[in-house]
């Protein structure tokens, strides 16, 4: 059978004004560069010149590890807005103990300032930019002479507390939990320390709201706690506890 006749390959066409388009020399017919034309670092003893190249940018992978963000979260402040109402910042703080076979809480006589008759739990204001972590540890110490370390303190949640008769009392509370050990409270100015059996809580010399909350705490739940209180600031109006 007769070989096909292979069809002409077209002509390219010129276009006015216009540079013609380079032909391609074939492989065979490329040139080494002559070694003289090449930079003497670049060029191989004994051999042919070879062509520099820069190194390749390593490319980041899925793999590669990402900045961590900052172990503390931000500082709250002396006060915090939420919902368009201000809050002054304070911490509680729950220390615990074994003995005789159950488990005890301490709490305090509240002897000046806010809530004086009352019992409560180890606290108050947050100073300037420190952390809540911070503030814990030194309300503590201040108050019943025991030294906590930062990393004792277990996050039990935020409660806020709402006296619409009285808007400058309105308080958001970071809450933390921790065992005390071996370590004696020591009476302060500010707070008479004492041990209670959680099965014990004198629930009725502390704030109308205790109950509402404190129990959840004590069997080891986070609280997160929004209570309004009376007109007569000392009844609770509503509590909402999750």
């Amino acid at each position: 059978m007769p070989r096909p006749t292979p069809a002409p390959v077209p002509e390219i066409q010129r276009v006015p004004g216009k540079d013609p388009v380079p032909e391609t020399a074939p492989v065979s017919e490329i040139q080494p560069v002559p070694d003289e034309l090449v930079p003497e670092k670049d060029r191989v003893p004994g051999g042919e010149a070879t062509p520099r190249t820069d190194p390749v940018p390593e490319i980041a992978t899925e793999s590669a590890p990402l900045p961590h963000a900052p172990v503390e979260p931000e500082p709250p402040g002396e006060w915090m807005t939420v919902g368009g109402v201000a809050y002054r910042c304070v911490v509680l703080c729950f220390l615990f103990r074994s003995r005789g076979g159950g488990r005890e809480v301490l709490l305090g006589l509240k002897r000046t300032g806010f809530g004086t008759g009352r019992v409560v739990a180890l606290g108050g204001k947050i100073d300037g930019r420190e952390s809540a972590v911070e503030a814990a540890v030194r309300e503590v110490a201040e108050e019943s002479g025991i030294e906590l370390g930062r990393g004792e303190l277990r996050d039990a949640g935020c409660i806020t507390w709402s006296f619409p008769a009285q808007p400058a009392w309105n308080m958001a509370a970071f809450l933390f939990t921790a065992d005390a050990g071996s370590k004696p409270p020591v009476a302060s100015e500010e707070i008479e320390p004492r041990w209670y059996a959680v099965d014990g809580i004198p629930w009725t010399g502390m704030w109308q709201d205790a109950p509402y909350w404190i129990p959840a705490l004590l069997e080891g739940r986070r609280i997160d706690a929004h209570i309004v209180m009376d007109s007569d600031n000392e009844g609770v109006a509503s509590a909402v506890v999750d």
